[in-house]
């Protein structure tokens, strides 16, 4: 893997900045930390916006913008930060996200104690995140997904809905637990590296050299995909998921979604597929069955739920059953479903809580009965539920459509059986999704309160746009995004040449 140096730190610039935006938040005056939490998270993205136009998407297979700090030499530990084609998407995911979530909170009325703890919160978590996404170091990889937890864990815990403090507890306990087995699965890979080659390293590039093969290669496999299952999540490791989403302050709940729970599917394609290319083709079959599984359980489960924001997280659990069905399918055009699909449920999923954030403070109840028909009466919003629907559902120019159609063409290659139980779980995905716009729309709200509802502007509006306005790039221009990722994705894949 070639490796480009940094002309500029503008890796170590994205994780500083919303950093010391955080320390700003705790010490300055309390009128200020609105705009210091929005001036933090915009400087973030732009930089993000100027990595976007310097990076050289002719080499998106190299790793560029590459900085390295010695941090422990006896155990060869490196802050190793840099961007590939993978990392960007990621990358520019989060400082999005991130914004967004931000913007959001300023009118946000459940939001009105402690700003410096809530505001910190989220400007620490973006640097964390922008760390899981740019590490080459697997021991700095599992710091940073750590400290993850810290920010949403208070989130959930201080600024939720009646059962915050369970889901919080519920939330960490899954997520902590399931670390373990990374961390035992990276020492375990480091161990093995220094009884063949001598030298103690956590370089993800040294580790790539590596021959993780036989029964210790299935092993660290399952080790590290424990974790991953965990954080993406996949059935049956899901329950935490709908307990978060479900009690989350909104902001907590998009960035949750959108990014946290793409930590876990960057994670698979990184270092399990990625490092342990052997036992990930002796175990396809099962993966891609995990997928599936995750795909009709979590559909099945969504059209039952009666509280929005449970259908909505049990809708993420399905979408991330369609990003690791296609990525262990092993082919080009399953890893593109995937990679692309990580961006897009990003999107939409971020949308969707907004969505459900905004009907609750208008009629402060998250249940589905008592949302009939209270779009009506909003046209713009109106605009915006749809649209974020049917990109969610996956029809042709939504987001979504790309993921899912590459999905189903990638399994075609191994069989019409395989294809049609992915077809399958896309109908479900069309199915939960047309009974929340019938809710919102078609059925009859008799409460005369709904006429006298403001629409959407402001902020929130804003908030909206910054989604919408990628969600329809995507739809009509995936080209734009594929350039970005698919030399990476190639690159992970040449691995299983020799071996197929």
């Amino acid at each position: 893997m070639e490796i480009i140096e940094a002309p500029f730190p503008f890796v170590t610039l994205s994780i500083a900045v919303p950093a010391l935006f955080a320390l700003g938040v705790l010490y300055l005056s309390q009128k200020h930390v609105k705009i210091l939490g929005v001036l933090g998270s915009l400087i973030t993205f732009f930089i993000s916006l100027i990595v976007l136009y310097l990076f050289d998407y002719s080499r998106a297979g190299s790793v560029q913008f590459y900085e390295e700090y010695l941090i422990l030499e006896e155990l060869g530990v490196k802050l190793s930060l840099g961007i590939d084609g993978l990392s960007l998407i990621m990358y520019l995911l989060t400082t999005l996200v991130s914004l967004v979530a931000i913007l959001w909170s300023i009118r946000d009325h459940q939001i009105s104690t402690r700003l410096r703890e809530y505001f910190f919160a989220f400007l620490l978590s973006e640097s964390f995140l922008i760390g899981v996404f740019t590490s080459f170091d697997l021991i700095v990889f599992f710091v940073f997904y750590e400290l993850t937890l810290l920010p949403m864990f208070f989130a959930i815990g201080i600024w939720g809905y009646k059962l915050r403090l369970y889901s919080a507890y519920k939330f960490f306990i899954y997520i902590f637990v399931s670390s373990l087995f990374l961390l035992l699965g990276v020492a375990t890979a480091v161990v093995l590296n220094y009884q063949k080659t001598g030298s103690f390293s956590f370089s993800y590039f040294d580790l790539l050299k590596a021959d993780f093969s036989g029964t210790a290669g299935l092993l660290l496999f399952v080790l590290f995909f424990i974790a991953f299952a965990v954080k993406t999540p996949l059935v049956p490791f899901h329950t935490w998921l709908p307990d978060a989403h479900g009690e989350a302050p909104t902001a907590g709940s998009v960035v949750l979604a959108a990014i946290l729970l793409k930590m876990g599917t960057y994670a698979l394609v990184r270092f399990n597929i990625g490092l342990f290319p052997e036992a990930t083709l002796k175990l396809m079959p099962y993966l891609v069955s995990i997928g599936i599984i995750t795909i009709l359980y979590a559909s099945w489960m969504t059209i039952v739920q009666n509280n929005v924001k449970r259908f909505v997280a049990y809708s993420s659990v399905s979408h991330m059953g369609f990003i690791v069905t296609a990525m262990f399918l092993l082919n080009r055009e399953g890893m593109k479903a995937s990679v692309i699909e990580m961006f897009a449920h990003g999107m939409t999923s971020a949308s969707l809580f907004m969505i459900a954030g905004f009907i609750y403070n208008r009629l402060h109840t998250f249940n589905m009965n008592s949302l009939r028909g209270s779009v009506k009466f909003m046209p713009l919003f109106a605009v915006i539920v749809a649209l974020t629907a049917f990109a969610s559902m996956g029809l042709p120019g939504g987001s979504s459509f790309w993921g899912k159609f590459l999905t189903v063409l990638s399994a075609k290659e191994y069989g019409t059986k395989l294809a049609l139980l992915v077809l399958g779980g896309a109908f479900f995905s069309a199915a939960y999704v047309l009974y929340m716009l019938k809710t919102l729309f078609l059925d009859v709200r008799e409460e005369s309160i709904l006429i006298h509802f403001t629409d959407i502007r402001g902020y929130k509006l804003l908030s909206f746009l910054l989604l919408l306005i990628p969600i329809l790039l995507i739809g009509f221009f995936p080209h734009l995004f594929f350039g970005m990722f698919v030399e990476a994705t190639d690159l992970i894949l040449k691995r299983f040449i020799n071996l197929g």
